[in-house]
């Protein structure tokens, strides 16, 4: 039933065959991003993400800022010898 119906749809699209295959194809390409554009979730805690997580970089933002005071309070400078 759906099919004859997206069938006239397409026979509707005024450019050529592959015209026609490539706005198709970039409608499905789109309607396939859509749950990556929308989600809801944080940088890094998804199944495929390749960055890491918030929470890993403040807190080793957090530590390296603690350890940049550390070594400025016991370093060493040349006009107290």
């Amino acid at each position: 039933m759906v099919a004859p119906r997206l069938q006239n749809l397409f026979n509707k699209i005024p450019v050529g065959e592959n015209g026609k295959v490539f706005i198709l194809t970039s409608l499905m390409l789109g309607l396939c991003a859509i749950p990556v554009w929308t989600k809801e979730e944080k940088r890094g805690h998804d199944l495929f993400s390749q960055e890491r997580p918030e929470a890993i970089l403040n807190s080793q933002e957090k530590a390296m800022k603690k350890f940049d005071q550390s070594a400025r309070k016991n370093r060493i400078n040349p006009a107290d010898k």
